[in-house]
Formats: structure tokens, C-alpha cells, sequence
């Protein structure tokens, strides 16, 4: 529950892509202190993984002899609701916000609130800290113990977000909408299986969030780069950032997830045989998630014109599959696409999808159909075991009935920092509709 409300907090503030939210109230994060940033970009998506040593950028000099300054000031006042980023606060500047009723979630039966609280920052002061650190040689086995990777960037923390009292959250949950089994399945903390009140309190001084310079060590001398602010975008045409999309509508979400989808069209086209061959080498793998993202590493290499042999047998396999002249560049591209999304997709979700009944996957794609036709989406009268209340895939049944309401409180609950709602749900509609095209067809 903290990481969704830190979340919420950013985002009222205006500063998504500026700030990052601390996932965890435990995690004491000061300022300098050393964060090994590791960005991840493929051919379809990209992902961006923080992680906080217990060292700051101090220790990484051989003659840290000067203090540093910060500022300290007040960034928000009166928070008392982080559902909405136009409400809830007054800024420092002193301008009053509307007042407005707590929110009342009718699907799920969530009551949010909070205790109202001041958000102040802390901020080093960049300019004289570089100029202490001007030609300043760095500890080199210190370096090393970081075990910075050459997909790694290293950075350390230069402002801070925090609470200056003791700050209360509260909420009732319950199991009374459709986007239940979504939080079971993926551990959302805000998650009941009965109707229950729940709240915490954190105490004073817990990072809110904090933000980031990159550093360089090279000829072993301290460099502190130039900070640039990142403004948020959404690139429509390619894969979505966990923290963009926010605000689309399911419409505009399915419109965007839709154009990509075409690109699987092409599995269709490939022999029945080679489909079922493909399709029982990517089911084992699906069950080795290291296997699953070398095959993936190997199918973007290959995109790139690079061509190695991967030392696992089933990638190898899959590879071979491939490598055929029968086969088109839009067939291989086709099936990049949904090896991607199925490695993308979290936990053991991807090997359910894959290896569920002809009669389950059917219903998915009905239900994936009604999303691509802006339909009212609703679950039939007769389901299947495995979607039916309490079944495996009950959650991709309820994810593939969303609505506008149900996606902006799935959206205001969500704490978990991998992935979106958004991913999620685009995931699962390139992966059914992968899966339909790629499974043997049924004659009536």
C-alpha cells in the first residue's frame, strides 16, 4: 500500500519522470547515496531497474574533505487525498485547493484516505558540490565492488522527499468488483478476500520519493554530468513504459494495443505443423524464465543482424524453427513480438496462458474481440473451469472486461513498480491473440 501511495504523491505533484517513488517505507535512502541505474532496452519494450547500495558518493573518494550544502523547503502542504492529482494539497505558494468528499470506489468497494500531511524536499546543492568535487581521484577498488555492468549507469541521489509527521493511511477493501482477482493474482497489497478496514501509519521523516544525477569515473576522476529534467511522453507507436498512459481511456488504450497486434497477423501463414512445433518449444521454455529471456535476447540480436548460437538446447531449438527459408521476416518478427510480451508478462501467468484448453483460450479471444470492437465486454453465462471464479485464469477474464471506471481504480490501487494496468492488459491481449493464431484450428 505505501509504494501506491508514494506513487500517487509524485504523480499530484506533477513530477513523474522528475521523481521516483520509493517502493518500500523501510528503505532509508540519504542524500548521496549511490544508485546503480540499469536500463534495459529491446526491440518491443524497455525496462528501467533501480538499485540502492548502501554507500554514497563520499565513499567513493580518496579525499572527501569538504561538506555538503542542501536546502530544505516545504513542497506540499495539506495532502489529504492522492486519488485525483488536481485535488488534496495546497502547493508551497500557498494556493488553496478544492475540497472534495473522500472517494468511494463502487466496484471494488474501496474507501481511500489519508491523514493530511506536508510533503517538504531536500536538495544538494549541485553546483558547489561539483566544484568540491572537481578533480577529485575516486577509490578504485571501491568501484570495482560496485560491479557496474556496461548496461548500468551510476548515479547518486541528490533530492529527497519526505514527510515531517507521522502520516496515517486508511482504507476499507473488499471482493465485490471485477478487478478482484487481478490484485490476488499479482499481489497488489491493497487486496481483500472479505471486506476489511485496514490502515497504517509511517513515521515522521520516511522517503516519499528522490531524484537522480549520473556520475562517471573514468581515467578514475569524479565526473558529475549535466541533470536534465525528463518531461513524460507516451510513444503510441511502440511499447508502453510501465509510468506512461495513465490518463488514456480504455479506448484510446485498446486503439494503441490493437495497431501492435497486427503485427502477429502473420503467424496465421505459417504451416499448421510449424505452428505446433514452435508453439510446444515455447511452452517448455515458458517454465525456464532465464531460457525465456536469452530467447528473446537472441531474437533481438538477430533483428539486429547478429547472428550467435545460444547455448541452451530449447532456444537453439526455437531459433532453428525459425531459421527456415519458408519462413518471412514479418512471421519472424510476428513471433518475436509474442515471445516478448510472454517474457514480459510476470510470474507464471504467460505458461498458464500458453498451455490453457482450446475451449478457455476461445473465450479469451472473444472477450480480446469485444476490447478491439469498443464493446461492452461482459463474461458468458457458461465459462469454462479455469475462468471461473477461483480458477487459474480467472484473473485474465476479469483483466479482458475492464471498463473506464474499473481501469482508473485499478490504476489508483496499483503498488506495483515492474509493470502498469496498462502493460498488463496489453500483455494479455497480444498473448491471446498470438496464442489463437498460433493453436490448431477446430472444425465444426
Amino acid at each position: 500500500m505505501f509504494a501506491a501511495k508514494a506513487k500517487a504523491a509524485v504523480k499530484c505533484l506533477g513530477a513523474e519522470g522528475d521523481l521516483i517513488y520509493n517502493k518500500n517505507a523501510n528503505q532509508k535512502i540519504d542524500m548521496l547515496t549511490l544508485v546503480k541505474v540499469k536500463v534495459k532496452k529491446r526491440i518491443f519494450w524497455s525496462t528501467v531497474e533501480y538499485k540502492i547500495s548502501d554507500q554514497t558518493l563520499l565513499d567513493l573518494l580518496q579525499e572527501p574533505d569538504f561538506s555538503i550544502e542542501c536546502k530544505e523547503e516545504v513542497l506540499m502542504k495539506d495532502f489529504e487525498n492522492l486519488n485525483d492529482s488536481s485535488i488534496g494539497g495546497r502547493a508551497a505558494a500557498g494556493l488553496d485547493a478544492p475540497k472534495v468528499d473522500v472517494k468511494v470506489s463502487a466496484a471494488v468497494d474501496t474507501v481511500d484516505g489519508v491523514s493530511p500531511f506536508t510533503l517538504w524536499k531536500k536538495t544538494v546543492d549541485t553546483k558547489k558540490l561539483k566544484e568540491s568535487c572537481a578533480d577529485k581521484k575516486i577509490k578504485e577498488k571501491m568501484v570495482d565492488t560496485l560491479k557496474l555492468k556496461e548496461t548500468e549507469k551510476l548515479t547518486f541521489v541528490h533530492q529527497t522527499v519526505y514527510n515531517t509527521a507521522p502520516v496515517t493511511f486508511y482504507g476499507k477493501t473488499g471482493k465485490n468488483g471485477l478487478v478482484s482477482a487481478v490484485f490476488q493474482k499479482f499481489g497488489c497489497s491493497l487486496w481483500r478476500k472479505k471486506k476489511e478496514e485496514t490502515s497504517f501509519t509511517i513515521p515522521k521523516d520516511v522517503t516519499i520519493a528522490y531524484s537522480l544525477m549520473e556520475i562517471t569515473t573514468e581515467d578514475n576522476t569524479l565526473g558529475i554530468l549535466p541533470r536534465f529534467i525528463k518531461m513524460k511522453h507516451y510513444d503510441k507507436g511502440w511499447w508502453r513504459v510501465s509510468t506512461d498512459g495513465d490518463d488514456e481511456t480504455l479506448q484510446q488504450l485498446t486503439e494503441d494495443i490493437f495497431q501492435k497486434a497486427a503485427i502477429l497477423q502473420p503467424l496465421e501463414e505459417l504451416h499448421e505443423s510449424r505452428r505446433c512445433d514452435l508453439l510446444k518449444t515455447l511452452s517448455e521454455l515458458l517454465h525456464d524464465r532465464d531460457a525465456l529471456s536469452l530467447l528473446v535476447e537472441t531474437l533481438d540480436q538477430n533483428s539486429k543482424g547478429v547472428f550467435e548460437c545460444p547455448e541452451s538446447p530449447a532456444v537453439s531449438s526455437f531459433m532453428d524453427l525459425l531459421d527456415v527459408s519458408e519462413i518471412s521476416n514479418s512471421q519472424k518478427d510476428a513471433a518475436h513480438l509474442l515471445v516478448s510480451a510472454m517474457d514480459a508478462l510476470p510470474d507464471n501467468a504467460a505458461a498458464l496462458l500458453a498451455t490453457c484448453s482450446l475451449e478457455t483460450l476461445r473465450v479469451l479471444q472473444q472477450l480480446v474481440n469485444g476490447l478491439k470492437e469498443n464493446a461492452q465486454v461482459k463474461l458468458p453465462e457458461s465459462l469454462p473451469v479455469s475462468l471461473q471464479e477461483e480458477g487459474e485464469l480467472c484473473w485474465a477474464a476479469e483483466l479482458l472486461c475492464l471498463t473506464d471506471q474499473t481501469l482508473t481504480e485499478l490504476r489508483d490501487q496499483w503498488d506495483r513498480q515492474d509493470f502498469s494496468p496498462e502493460v498488463l492488459l496489453e500483455l494479455v491481449c497480444l498473448i491471446v491473440q498470438g496464442l489463437s493464431l498460433m493453436r490448431p484450428k477446430t472444425h465444426s
